[in-house]
């Protein structure tokens, strides 16, 4: 439910911010600042991407310590 309610928050900021236009008459969609909602978008998908790779990363490192430790420790016994 929570992920939900933050993409539909996230799509209402984005057309906000995209200066979403809506006529009747005649029916009209317009979305003249279409490039800054997607700057904005492709921001926070690099952002996530550099995060995972940080994440996972750091993951690996903490992996290849704990192995050479272990290592040094049996070949002490």
């Amino acid at each position: 439910m929570k992920t939900i309610l933050f993409i539909s928050i996230c799509i209402i900021a984005l057309l906000w911010v995209g200066d979403l236009t809506i006529t009747f008459k005649p029916f009209s969609i317009s979305l003249p600042g279409w490039h800054k909602a997607l700057g904005i978008l492709l921001f926070f998908l690099s952002m996530t991407v550099y995060n995972i790779g940080e994440y996972t990363r750091g993951y690996k490192q903490g992996f290849d310590d704990g192995i050479k430790e272990c290592i040094e420790i049996l070949k002490k016994k």
